[in-house]
């Protein structure tokens, strides 16, 4: 009798633990988790028209994983060193998972076209960037007033009567000339259809102007010699910037940059070929690793933490801090001697 009630006790035991564990799963947290994510092989990812594609060794972009935590999960991340936790408000400034996902695709895109320029002027070719007028709407806030009325895509031209030539115009004019739940005119084009779209401004946390709830940047198009084509599949945001850059000046020049080594890289790209900080940099360091890449170059702002992460794990990985595209050429033509 007291072996039944003991096994009845771990199988009721066993139950409830179950249902606390469903229950958690769909309870959310205002979290996201960083993790190791993947890496790339740019040799199959960039196509340069004529370019030479070099066999010996490997050039890899690097990108880590992004998801929300439940109460389930949220102990486990706490408690992994791979992993680092960040408040969603913070990591993803108001938009949904679906939104930031989008957001990150443009990101993306706009990399690519910076990388496109960056290598080619570092290959000593003529491009450059192109600014189109105006502000392009890159993501809607789920909870903004201009959810349903603008999407991406959209290039807002006009603010009231106020010609917008930059994106870095518009939050002085709304601070400026407009009010808090003031109905205001946006001039919208897309798609060479240009319409009025009244929104009714609001505010919005952190923004001291009068805000209708879109994320935007610069409409840039490049100007490029040789024509490239980049295959991201899935992968989002800007930090694969340099490496795409890179690749791009191997194809053009006939430059072995690998020589039979494995290399990874993270860094956004700005066209002049500045490289930008970026984030979940020690996940990329473990990333790289897996990947079996002994050499990483790494913006210089994040050079200490890819490092201190190195040296946890005991990887023994020669790290590179770089500024700028030709810094981190030398660098590996430096390495090779």
């Amino acid at each position: 009798m007291t072996k039944r009630k003991s096994l009845k006790w771990i199988i009721w035991s066993f139950v409830v633990l179950i249902v606390a564990a469903i229950v958690l799963w769909f309870i959310p947290t205002p979290y996201i988790v960083v993790y190791p994510g993947v890496t790339g092989n740019l040799a199959q990812m960039v196509k340069v028209k004529g370019g030479k594609q070099n066999n010996k060794g490997n050039l890899y972009m690097v990108a880590v994983g992004i998801a929300p935590v439940n109460e389930l999960t949220y102990l486990g991340s706490r408690l992994d060193p791979n992993v680092e936790l960040l408040k969603a408000s913070y990591a993803m400034g108001g938009l949904s998972m679906k939104q930031y996902i989008q957001y990150n695709v443009n990101l993306m895109t706009n990399s690519q076209l910076s990388a496109e320029v960056a290598g080619e002027r570092l290959a000593g070719l003529h491009a450059y960037v192109k600014t189109v007028p105006g502000a392009l709407v890159v993501s809607v806030m789920k909870n903004g007033n201009a959810k349903g009325k603008l999407k991406p895509g959209d290039l807002i031209t006009k603010i009231g009567p106020y010609p917008i030539t930059s994106p870095t115009q518009v939050h002085g004019i709304m601070q400026k000339d407009f009010k808090f739940g003031e109905v205001v005119p946006f001039t919208v084009k897309y798609h060479n259809q240009t319409k009025v779209v009244p929104i009714r401004t609001m505010h919005i946390p952190q923004d001291t102007a009068p805000a209708i709830g879109v994320v935007i940047t610069a409409l840039q198009k490049p100007v490029i010699p040789r024509p490239v084509s980049i295959n991201s599949g899935k992968i989002g945001g800007p930090s694969a910037g340099m490496m795409f850059a890179l690749e791009v000046y191997s194809q053009i020049t006939g430059t072995n940059l690998a020589k039979g080594r494995n290399i990874a890289g993270t860094g956004e790209i700005t066209p002049s070929g500045k490289v930008v900080e970026i984030g979940g940099v020690a996940q990329k360091v473990i990333t790289v690793h897996r990947a079996g890449a002994t050499i990483f170059l790494c913006p210089k702002a994040n050079y200490a933490k890819a490092e201190a992460m190195n040296k946890r794990k005991g990887y023994g990985m020669k790290i590179y801090p770089v500024t700028n595209l030709t810094q981190a050429l030398h660098d590996l033509q430096g390495s090779a001697t």
